[in-house]
């Protein structure tokens, strides 16, 4: 796994040996199947009622692909989708909370919903230091293949 995957899943509350363990191996599963070089990665949180973040999702970008790892925090069984961008999104909505979309506040939310043309979505959030990674998700991928 690149250091800078290590660097950012550290920056988001990501860091025991376990889950590194874990990402590792399913950045391995996902580096198969995509057809392409994998030079992204986002967590998808939020915040609950209680204050505790939850961890959703692992997303994997390429220039041209998404892939979900919704489980990726089990070390036996990984549930991976891919989509290729330009064919798949069609149209995407941002609701932002607390954030100037340059630095976000421990108050900052992000949420993103992707829909296709065949009404099929994918929701990624983020929330804290989290958001700046989502908006340059937003910026680095998304946007130049909608």
């Amino acid at each position: 796994m690149k250091e800078k995957f290590r660097s950012y899943l550290n920056s988001v509350g990501l860091s025991s040996e376990t889950i590194m363990n874990n990402v590792e191996r399913v950045y391995q599963y996902a580096s198969k199947l995509c057809p392409e070089e994998i030079n992204d990665i986002f967590v998808s949180d939020f915040i609950k009622e209680n204050g505790s973040r939850e961890y959703e999702s692992l997303w994997f970008l390429s220039n041209n692909y998404i892939m979900e790892a919704r489980n990726f925090r089990n070390d036996r069984e990984y549930d991976i989708d891919i989509a290729r961008y330009k064919e798949w999104i069609s149209y995407y909505r941002t609701n932002i909370k607390d954030y100037d979309l340059v630095r976000a506040s421990s108050e900052s939310r992000v949420s993103l919903e992707c829909i296709n043309s065949d009404q099929t979505t994918f929701v990624l959030r983020a929330s804290r230091e989290n958001c700046d990674k989502l908006v340059s998700v937003i910026e680095d991928h998304l946007k130049k293949n909608i």
